[in-house]
């Protein structure tokens, strides 16, 4: 190796380091917070590949501090120093949601990028469809991303999300219900309908929303003969022409 080459990767080494100590400073919300926010700038402002700057700041996002204006303050110099890459941060961040349960800054920063469409592919795509019952961070996940998701019409996702109306934890189903109960689709109409059905205590909350959904949109009952006299609820009835009406 000749004497430029060994100058180079002497220096590159030295700053492989630096980087480094940087990062496991980043992560650490014990450390002295100068030599954390010296860190953070320097890993946010200077470092000049996306490769070696983005996963050490996501890793910010993981934690919060006590002080909230400091919390607050060194995410979002954290935010910037992602955005800084544009369409080159996108890629880390999607594979970052599929592993972190604290998605609202990453979503941030897809925001911040401009980018919604990626903002429903990534969180489509971070959406645990296994069992998670016993691991609550996963329901936790779910449950944010299904929160996040309303603000969206995503009619080609209907039958996955509908998944979650069956899940375990009641938060989730209901989520999973105001999602499709915002989508301007016909589609959603026969994984809603069961719930009418429904007179369980742990349901309550979704059967109303579902019958609340087929008054405002004028949905017939496909099959009123399953409620005897037309009675579906308190005050709740299928009227001549198949339709739900509340009666006094």
């Amino acid at each position: 190796m000749g004497l430029i080459a060994q100058i180079k990767e002497y220096f590159f080494a030295r700053r492989m380091k630096r980087i480094e100590k940087a990062g496991k400073l980043l992560k650490n919300p014990k450390a002295i917070r100068e030599d954390r926010w010296a860190a953070l700038e320097y890993l946010a402002e200077t470092v000049p590949e996306a490769d070696y700057a983005i996963p050490h700041l996501l890793q910010r996002f993981e934690y919060s501090l006590e002080h909230g204006i400091n919390d607050t303050r060194e995410k979002e110099l954290a935010l910037k120093g992602i955005v800084r890459f544009g369409e080159a941060s996108v890629p880390f961040v999607r594979s970052w949601l599929q592993e972190t349960s604290r998605i609202a800054w990453p979503i941030k920063v897809l925001k911040e990028l401009g980018k919604e469409d990626a903002v429903i592919e990534c969180l489509k795509n971070a959406l645990n469809f296994t069992d998670v019952a016993f691991n609550q961070m996963a329901v936790d996940k779910n449950y944010d991303i299904l929160c996040y998701l309303r603000e969206y019409q995503i009619p080609d996702s209907v039958a996955q999300i509908a998944h979650f109306l069956q899940d375990a934890d009641e938060r989730v189903r209901f989520a999973a219900a105001e999602l499709l109960i915002g989508q301007q689709t016909e589609q959603i109409r026969d994984h809603l309908t069961p719930f009418l059905k429904d007179d369980s205590s742990e349901n309550r909350r979704i059967r109303q929303a579902v019958i609340q959904v087929f008054v405002d949109r004028n949905w017939k009952v496909a099959n009123p003969t399953d409620f005897p006299d037309g009675r579906v609820a308190d005050g709740v009835y299928i009227n001549s022409q198949g339709l739900i009406e509340m009666r006094a």
